[in-house]
This record gives structure tokens, sequence and C-alpha cells, in this order.
């Protein structure tokens, strides 16, 4: 059995705008990073298909060697442009796996856990640290409206129960942190995860850059 996962990525340009301030023009690097770090975790684990869900602009920013599948997309709307990757699944596979690209602790035994969660009845949800949600699991049998935005965690665990959905909620301390904040940019510099984001903040930002400075304005 196989386990298709969907990461989303809308315009790479003009995400990261909360770290402009500090990353400027980087900021481009930074989701190429993230990305780069995500796929080379999902490729170790054979049973993993991904799907990159993103739009044709995006194709000259980002690298073209990933070896990976490609669901082009041109909606303004993040959740129905899961919801069109999500219907080319159906057809043939069970479940589907929805994780972000800017989950910057990510580890093998969080795909580990999900795979193995994978093979239980219904869903999986894990939250984020800001009434978000890291990683979500569905099953293609049932029909799930996505609420990623503000408070989805909350949203998408009333939908499953709306739906009579049986769902886990998985908690993964290093699935409840991505990076979208000053203050995210100092957990990674802090925590110092082996992977290309961290050596590309740590590279690319001042020596004398006060980290004990940077949190949420």
């Amino acid at each position: 059995m196989t386990l298709p996962v969907i990461l989303p990525l809308k315009y790479v340009n003009v995400s990261k705008s909360r770290l402009g301030s500090i990353l400027g023009e980087n900021k481009t690097c930074l989701v190429i990073a993230l990305i780069e770090d995500m796929i080379s975790l999902l490729k170790k684990f054979p049973e993993i298909e991904i799907y990159l869900l993103t739009k044709k602009e995006n194709m000259t920013l980002i690298p073209q060697n990933l070896g990976i599948e490609i669901i082009f997309e041109d909606e303004e709307d993040l959740n129905k442009a899961l919801e069109k990757g999500i219907n080319i699944l159906k057809e043939k596979e069970k479940k589907v796996l929805i994780l972000p690209i800017d989950l910057p602790f990510i580890n093998e035994k969080d795909i580990k856990d999900l795979i193995r969660l994978s093979k239980t009845p219904g869903g999986v949800i894990s939250p984020s640290n800001r009434d978000g949600t890291s990683a979500i699991l569905l099953p293609l049998d049932k029909k799930f409206k996505l609420n990623f935005g503000e408070k989805s965690f909350q949203k998408h665990f009333s939908e499953f129960m709306k739906k009579k959905i049986p769902v886990q909620i998985h908690y993964s301390e290093s699935l409840y942190y991505d990076l979208d904040t000053e203050e995210d940019i100092m957990r990674v510099l802090t925590i110092k995860p082996k992977n290309k984001t961290y050596f590309f903040l740590k590279n690319i930002l001042p020596p004398d850059v006060m980290y004990s400075n940077l949190f949420d304005k």
C-alpha cells in the first residue's frame, strides 16, 4: 500500500512575507531549502509517493531534478487548490497525507508514525503552535472540507466530527513548530536541526545578529 503525500506550494517568490524584514530577497531561497529538506526526508520511505501541488509560475524558481510528481493548480485559495489535488488521487488511492513544507524539525520518526497511523481506520490530524494544522491524513472515500488558515486545527477536527469520520490526534513536538516568523527563525538557530534550512539561515544571517531579539512583532 502506497501513501500519497501532497506538499502544497503557492507562490515561491512571495512566500514567507513576514520574514522579509530579516531575510529580504533571501526568503525565496529559504522556501527552496524547506522544499528540498521535506522531499529529501520523504524519499527515504519507498511506500510514499510525493506530489508537489503548485503553480506553473513556480517551475522557473524551484529545482528541476526533484524526482517527484507535480500537480499544477491555478486557484487563489489554498483549500480549493488542495481539493483539486485530492480529486486527482481519489480514483487510485485510499488515503492522502497533506504536509505543509515549512516544518523545519520534521524527522524520520514523524514519517514512520504517520505511515503507521495511515493503516488504521479514519483520519489523523496533528496540531501546530498557532492553532493550525501541521499534518492531516484523510480517507479518500469520504467528502471532507479543508480549512487551512486561521485556527485550522479546530475547524478540521470539527469537520471530522461532523462527517462522523474516526480521527486520531497525533501530537508531535517536531511537527508542532513551523517556520513563519522571526521567532521561528530563532528557534531553528537554537535547536540546530541538521538540514539545509538550518545551514541556510546560519550562513545568511550576519554573525552579529542578536538571536534573542528575534520575536513576533
